[in-house]
């Protein structure tokens, strides 16, 4: 309950409940004002309506015309609104009506005013009704008077029924109001809670926990899917980063184990300079090997993180493939192997020029060294609709459909290339530059041989945000 009452919700539940009142408030006063108003201006009307009747009257008949016409009159006790007349001669004396006596302080002027009416004034069957009633008086040629009255109890009960029904419409709009924004509250802490707890079991430890999403698409599905993306990318390096370093104990163990060994060996005992150099030649190259090794594991991270920082922008791909295929063509040739290409001029896709070479550079060294003595390397660049494909297909043995997928990942040579020089980090190093750029990596057969497809976003497509952001 504590909790509750301290919830954004209900502050502003509490806020709306009395802008509510003084809006509501203000708007039912002045219905109740325009109603009472309206009443008022029909009893007033209705009063001048049956003197201008009554002069007509006078006009046609003269005083016997009033005098039957009241004689004539039927008075039902029972009515609302009922209206009260009494004719009185010049004197004062009473000629004929309902009331008993003529009210002091009337003037007979025509004009409608409110004059207070005593009880002993009204019919017995009207008493205790006594107060201010609108009433009307004339004075006619022979000197007689008119005066017509009328009880305001109909017109009070009918304010006092509107009084009620405005004041239960704003009782009941200050309780829904309230209910309203307490259900909210209830509502918004419980979704809270959901992504508090969450929280609280992933600092436990329970990296693999998610903000539950109620599908209903509203702004706390919105913030519960943005933070499980976060958690999900998160949860990415981190598995990444172990892979790495597991990656690393294992495949680099090696190496530096040989390193230390040949140390060893080569301070046993004194030696001449020729056996010296050649051991810190060995050195140098395995040193060599270790950091090329670290430098691909840091580009793969850096591109499968979001984390790159070099420079993105707009570039000429097929200039640049056109450039590195004329670098590669003559080695590839005086190695007994050959490079074709088909090229389209001018495609352009935005991303970072040093990565994509290397990135194409990766797929031709592959080709070059698994596919064998004498593979025929086919480099392709062209449009397909809105995207643009980058190819590299060769002729060699290919790699086995089952084992397509483990190619990608750090460290992992098929038993066919463990005699070949390499740390199997190639084409994870093209996967993850392929991610940073927004394409597609596939790998197929080539009948014989394999075949690496890249299909990048159009001309005036964009890498994706994440990537975008890191740049």
């Amino acid at each position: 309950m504590h909790r509750l009452l301290r919830t954004s919700a209900i502050r502003l539940s509490l806020r709306y409940a009395l802008l509510y009142i003084v809006i509501s408030g203000g708007g039912l006063a002045f219905l109740y004002w325009a109603t009472s108003h309206y009443v008022n201006a029909q009893l007033q009307a209705d009063l001048q309506h049956h003197l201008d009747a009554y002069s007509e009257l006078y006009a046609r008949g003269g005083a016997d015309a009033i005098t039957r016409r009241l004689q004539s009159r039927i008075y039902d006790a029972n009515s609302r609104d009922h209206r009260y007349l009494l004719y009185v001669d010049k004197s004062g004396q009473r000629i004929s009506g309902d009331l008993k006596g003529w009210p002091p302080g009337v003037a007979a002027d025509g004009r409608v005013a409110n004059i207070w009416v005593e009880d002993d004034l009204i019919p017995h069957a009207m008493e205790d009704h006594d107060g201010y009633w609108p009433s009307i008086a004339t004075r006619f040629a022979d000197g007689s008077q008119l005066l017509i009255t009328q009880s305001v109890r109909g017109a009070e009960n009918l304010r006092e029924f509107i009084l009620g029904i405005l004041c239960a419409t704003l009782a009941m709009i200050v309780g829904l109001t309230l209910i309203l924004g307490w259900s909210m509250g209830r509502q918004m802490l419980a979704r809270i809670d959901q992504v508090n707890s969450t929280a609280a079991r992933i600092l436990r430890g329970h990296l693999e926990r998610r903000i539950p999403v109620t599908g209903s698409g509203d702004e706390f599905d919105e913030l519960a899917q943005n933070l499980n993306a976060m958690l999900n990318h998160i949860d990415r390096l981190v598995n990444s980063m172990r892979q790495v370093t597991d990656d690393v104990a294992h495949d680099l163990r090696r190496p530096l184990a040989r390193l230390r060994n040949r140390l060893d060996v080569t301070l046993l005992e004194r030696r001449d300079s020729a056996t010296y150099r050649q051991s810190l030649e060995e050195t140098r190259a395995d040193v060599e090997d270790v950091l090329k090794t670290f430098n691909a594991l840091l580009e793969i991270a850096q591109a499968e993180s979001g984390h790159f920082r070099g420079v993105m922008e707009y570039l000429d791909l097929s200039a640049l493939a056109t450039e590195l295929a004329e670098m590669y063509a003559d080695f590839l040739d005086q190695q007994g192997q050959s490079l074709s290409t088909r090229i389209e001029d001018g495609i352009r896709v935005y991303g970072n020029r040093q990565l994509l070479a290397q990135m194409v550079s990766n797929l031709i060294e592959n080709a070059h060294k698994y596919a064998g003595d004498g593979v025929r390397v086919r480099l392709e660049l062209r449009r397909e609709g809105a995207s643009v494909l980058l190819s590299v297909a060769d002729n060699g043995p290919g790699i086995p459909e089952d084992r397509i997928e483990d190619v990608l990942q750090r460290f992992v040579r098929l038993d066919s290339a463990r005699s070949t020089a390499g740390s199997g980090l190639g084409l994870s190093l093209v996967k993850a530059i392929a991610q940073l750029h927004g394409a597609e990596l596939t790998l197929d057969g080539n009948a014989p041989g394999l075949i690496v497809s890249l299909r990048f976003p159009g001309p005036t497509g964009q890498i994706d945000e994440t990537a975008r952001e890191s740049v």
